[in-house]
């Protein structure tokens, strides 16, 4: 149940930073955000820049650009972070949010705290309310003050914890060893542990570009849904093609440095265009059913994605047709990926729309009519 509550903590941080993000893409600032002692500013922030509250900041206060975000006086409302530091030596009233970007707290914060891919550091500030941290670790000081509850998952342990008790697993059914009912419960909950951490940070990647790049994604979708079969080619030679010419810039010198680059532009393809596919999807789904979908482009990724991942975690435990149900999740994983690629290509990863090519028609010939011959 715990482990539970840490994905619904990071469910309920990502909706908070998507509903900031929305709030304030038309605002969105691109200067450092500085609120100077004794000043006090009314207002959402949200900036790709870093965020410095000396004074009082009536509103949420939103960083995407990966830049620090530090609080010495008062944020009153929400605070959500993408790949920056967050330093809290003041108070933040509302909840925090970070991802990918460590958070150090020695002030107060009166709501939740969800860390994804990050580390929390309470050396000797208050929160009020629960800390979940997924993908980081949690240190706590002795003179900090915790009131809510803790919810640390690190991936890491996992990987390492992992095989020693896969190799310790065939004792557990050996009745000549007999059999422990605890161990083989707790090899089932690690699993179940395992598989749902995978399943909630694909989620994550494809929600992020529904949430930061909805025209992109709706790009994209366009795309597949008006060019599919050229989007489908497109895609299968750049999955085909990846790995030579990913070698082919290893074996290189000037291409060596190109690799993490060309490793981090395929990632995001990918992600754009799955996400972009599971638009498609849910829509034909809806279709199909003659209900009505989910109206916001997040909603519409998020059920996509449920589409296909629940057809493969159902296919695990329905009998007899089971493997056919994980068979028909996994090839729609594997050509909305493909789709996917395609469109990023097509649309220069979503940047710009895409219009079919359209043949010229030739004109046709009058026929000339046939004058009989004279008499």
């Amino acid at each position: 149940m715990k482990n539970i509550k840490v994905y619904v903590m990071i469910a309920a941080s990502l909706l908070l930073l998507g509903q900031a993000a929305r709030a304030g893409r038309n605002e969105l600032r691109h200067d450092d955000v500085v609120v100077e002692k004794g000043q006090t500013m009314h207002g959402d922030v949200a900036t790709d820049k870093s965020i410095l509250v000396n004074g009082v900041l009536e509103g949420d206060a939103v960083s995407v650009g990966g830049a620090s975000v530090t609080v010495n006086g008062e944020v009153t409302g929400d605070l959500v972070a993408i790949g920056g530091s967050v330093y809290i030596p003041g108070e933040v009233k509302g909840k925090v949010a970070s991802i990918g970007g460590p958070v150090s707290v020695t002030g107060r914060v009166a709501g939740d705290i969800a860390c994804l891919g990050a580390n929390l550091n309470l050396s000797a500030g208050e929160v009020d309310g629960d800390v979940s941290v997924v993908g980081g670790s949690f240190t706590k000081g002795e003179k900090a003050i915790h009131k809510g509850e803790v919810h640390s998952f690190d991936m890491n342990a996992v990987r390492t914890v992992l095989p020693r008790v896969l190799r310790l697993s065939r004792y557990a059914g050996n009745r000549e060893h007999g059999a422990n009912p605890w161990l083989i419960g707790g090899l089932v909950g690690l699993g179940l542990l395992f598989f749902f951490s995978m399943l909630a940070t694909g989620a994550v990647l494809l929600l992020l570009p529904a949430v930061f790049f909805p025209k992109n994604v709706e790009n994209a979708a366009a795309a597949i849904s008006i060019d599919m079969w050229r989007a489908c080619g497109i895609g299968a030679l750049m999955v085909v093609g990846f790995f030579p010419a990913l070698l082919m810039m290893v074996v290189s010198v000037m291409g060596i440095p190109l690799v993490p680059f060309a490793l981090m532009l395929y990632a995001a393809a990918a992600a754009l265009g799955l996400s972009a596919f599971s638009v498609i999807l849910q829509n034909r789904f809806f279709e199909g059913i003659k209900k009505t979908g989910p109206a916001g482009l997040a909603g519409k990724v998020a059920v996509g994605y449920a589409l296909m991942a629940g057809l493969m975690i159902f296919g695990k435990i329905i009998p007899l047709v089971g493997g056919i149900l994980s068979l028909i999740g996994f090839m729609l994983f594997s050509f909305g990926t493909m789709l996917g690629l395609g469109a990023a290509w097509m649309t220069r990863m979503g940047n710009q729309g895409h219009t079919p090519a359209v043949r010229p028609v030739q004109p046709v010939q009058p026929v000339q009519p046939v004058v009989p011959p004279q008499a």
